[in-house]
């Protein structure tokens, strides 16, 4: 998480020392490319590389367009990532970009802070094919990095927050052996009596009690929104085709691969039962969503692609 100034500054010093037509790529995960390029006399020249972490063993990189990036800086880009042998997407600049914008309407923190244990949360998930869990995947990742954040912008309420209490308690996943699991020298996970009695006190703390739900019933709170905000990157022309967003997923997240992405296993669901469900689940649908549903579009039918090409040109085609 590298500070909005910090980068800015950073820039700002290359801008005096590059030389002309010299590409400025940032590796941000979340700050926005325009911004970044604002702090430059070049923006023109500016643009971001997402790589994902662990950087030498994820295969994605997302190239974030600014509303300035040059094409000769995209296609530039683009075969950077070629060169290097990631699987490269072309994506908008907008909080998150794809992957990590998709991954992060999941209902995770909804489904732990209504009544469903880590293990549960992970059991499905991991029964539906990801490799892991996204608790385990926040331990991983490090609950003190959004933990952290929290905190120091004040938004931290330790009480009635899993994660903010985590973070309290001093419980930053693998890097110091305990997060929502415990873990041994080898990084062997295991369930946690006092991860699970801190998130018994939350849910009392807000009037919640334990909460049973079937394994499909997860997976749709876990992923359905997910699927969700794929349709919204499409409609404000933030991905160019619903396989960017399925590609950004699986190569991003480990999305398993015999699912295809978010979008085609929406698919396969059937977008009519995926519409029902959000609304049943009190989820807002995309209006590109509702209106496949409404006019019986699949994700190949040439209105709906005429659609999202006219959403990504009419985003892009100005600059």
């Amino acid at each position: 998480f590298s500070p909005a100034n910090v980068k800015k500054k950073i820039f700002e010093s290359f801008d005096k020392v590059c030389k002309p037509g010299c590409i400025l790529a940032s590796n941000t995960s979340y700050l926005n490319i325009d911004d970044i390029a604002a702090a430059t006399s070049r923006p023109q020249d500016v643009i971001g590389c997402h790589f994902f972490s662990p950087a030498n063993v994820m295969p994605l990189l997302e190239n974030v367009r600014g509303s300035r990036s040059s094409p000769s800086t995209i296609a530039t880009a683009m075969a950077f990532g070629q060169k290097i042998k990631k699987v490269t997407c072309l994506v908008g600049n907008c909080d998150g970009f794809i992957a990590n914008r998709v991954m992060g309407a999941s209902g995770f923190g909804w489904l732990m802070q209504h009544g469903i244990m880590p293990h549960l949360i992970d059991g499905a998930s991991e029964a539906y094919g990801m490799r892991m869990g996204p608790c385990r995947m926040n331990d991983l990742v490090g609950l003190d990095l959004f933990g952290r954040e929290r905190a120091n912008s004040g938004q931290a309420k330790p009480d009635k927050i899993v994660i903010d209490a985590m973070y309290a308690a001093q419980r930053f996943g693998q890097k110091n052996g305990k997060g929502f699991y415990k873990y041994d020298e080898k990084l062997r996970y295991a369930r946690d009596p006092e991860a699970e009695a801190m998130i018994e006190t939350i849910w009392k703390n807000t009037g919640v009690s334990p909460t049973t739900m079937t394994e499909e019933e997860i997976v749709d709170k876990l992923y359905l929104p997910v699927v969700n905000e794929g349709f919204k990157c499409l409609e404000e022309g933030m991905a160019m085709r619903p396989s960017d967003v399925d590609v950004c997923c699986v190569f991003g997240y480990n999305w398993p691969r015999y699912r295809g992405g978010p979008m085609q296993w929406a698919t396969s669901v059937g977008l009519p039962k995926v519409l029902e469900k959000l609304e049943a689940m009190g989820e807002k649908p995309s209006e590109l969503l509702k209106d496949c549903v409404k006019n019986k579009w699949s994700l190949k039918a040439k209105d709906f692609v005429k659609r999202i090409d006219q959403a990504w040109q009419g985003r892009w085609s100005k600059l």
